[in-house]
């Protein structure tokens, strides 16, 4: 039974958690105003349009070295490492290698502009950007660990455990899109969801 914020109540013999995710974005002023807008964090998502202009990379943890590695190949990388690590002397070499640039110090804001954003640092450098990418963190509904799903760790966060039809460590309880996959896309959202739906109705069908 599912039981809603209004009282009401339904009642199934199969569910399928398809609830997203929540992004833990940092708190620089200005961020999350344009989230999805000149600030991103997928590459495959939103680095073509980007071109060959300044894209920039705010660090949040060692996971943005991901993000300076890749988007050289989209564009002129800057990886701002925002006091959030230390790259490794082997981490800048791979980083110096795909021709990323490194700048140190914290950020202080982003400004919007018509055609990008401005990084403003704390000690009033102002780097003008196409396009910025963060790693936020993920956090789940309480939905899946209310119904006892297993979750697995993945770089962003937790997510639900499933196999490869959907199915989750609960009998009846399927997942799909961003709450059961490490890498959030529309694509392949829709493709788990369709896969999510067949399995439940085979289970209806066959009672497995």
């Amino acid at each position: 039974m599912v039981a809603l914020a209004d009282g009401s109540s339904y009642q199934a013999r199969r569910i399928i958690l398809a609830a997203g995710v929540a992004d833990e974005l940092p708190g620089l002023p200005e961020l999350a105003e344009l989230w999805g807008k000149h600030v991103f964090h997928c590459p495959y998502c939103h680095g073509y349009e980007l071109g060959k202009e300044g894209i920039g990379v705010l660090a949040t943890s060692e996971l943005a070295m991901h993000h300076g590695l890749m988007l050289p190949d989209w564009g002129a990388t800057t990886l701002f490492v925002n006091d959030a690590f230390e790259p490794s002397a082997d981490q800048l070499a791979q980083l110096k290698a795909r021709g990323t640039h490194v700048e140190y110090g914290a950020a202080e804001r982003l400004n919007e502009r018509a055609d990008g954003v401005e990084l403003v640092m704390q000690d009033d450098r102002v780097f003008p950007l196409a396009g910025l990418f963060v790693a936020p963190r993920i956090h789940l509904s309480p939905l899946a660990a209310q119904l006892g799903c297993e979750l697995e760790e993945s770089p962003m966060g937790c997510i639900v455990k499933t196999d490869a039809m959907q199915a989750t460590s609960i009998p009846g309880v399927f997942a799909c899109g961003d709450v059961a996959r490490a890498a959030g896309s529309v694509t392949f959202a829709v493709a788990d969801g369709a896969m999510a739906g067949l399995s439940t109705h085979r289970t209806l069908m066959f009672g497995i």
